[in-house]
């Protein structure tokens, strides 16, 4: 007997799951679930029928309700998530546009560095080999001079063979 609605005393009105279930607005198998989760016990039982009281009713009609708005938390939630990753996805393709531009300002940075340490060795190649130059004529007057300087001061040493055969 679906669709009953029995009077148990002349005030009370009793209802079977289906009848639950339209007017909450959702399936039989839903209601017998929430039933069952919330542990409710049925009022009366009328042939294969059970049948439950206003109070089951305000119970399902009240978890239901609450499972929706959650359902809909969740789907906001989904979207929101949705948003922060797409927002994510746009500041992760900046910070690495950013850092390609650095990457290529420190690589310009090296090469004008570099650029500037061969002009500045080509600066002072030739003031080095002037100066050697330089130091490598006055080594040889020291050397002339000093040469020189023997002769004049000194004999010449003879080797012992040469002293023999003189």
């Amino acid at each position: 007997m679906r669709g009953i609605m029995a009077d148990k005393s002349k005030d009370e009105k009793l209802y079977s799951q289906k009848d639950i279930a339209d007017r909450v607005g959702t399936s039989k198998s839903t209601v017998y679930r929430i039933i069952k989760e919330l542990g409710l016990k049925n009022a009366t039982k009328q042939s294969q029928t059970m049948l439950y009281d206003e109070s089951v009713l305000k119970a399902v009609r009240k978890d239901f309700e609450a499972r929706k708005i959650n359902q809909n938390s969740t789907t906001e939630s989904v979207h929101s998530n949705d948003e922060l990753i797409a927002q994510l996805k746009d500041d992760l393709q900046h910070e690495r546009e950013q850092v390609a531009n650095l990457t290529k300002l420190l690589d310009q940075s090296q090469k004008l560095q570099l650029n500037l340490q061969q002009q500045l060795k080509a600066l002072k190649a030739p003031q080095e080999a002037t100066t050697a130059s330089e130091n490598n004529s006055k080594a040889n007057d020291e050397e002339t001079t000093k040469d020189t300087e023997k002769a004049t001061t000194e004999p010449e040493k003879l080797k012992w063979w040469q002293k023999i055969f003189r």
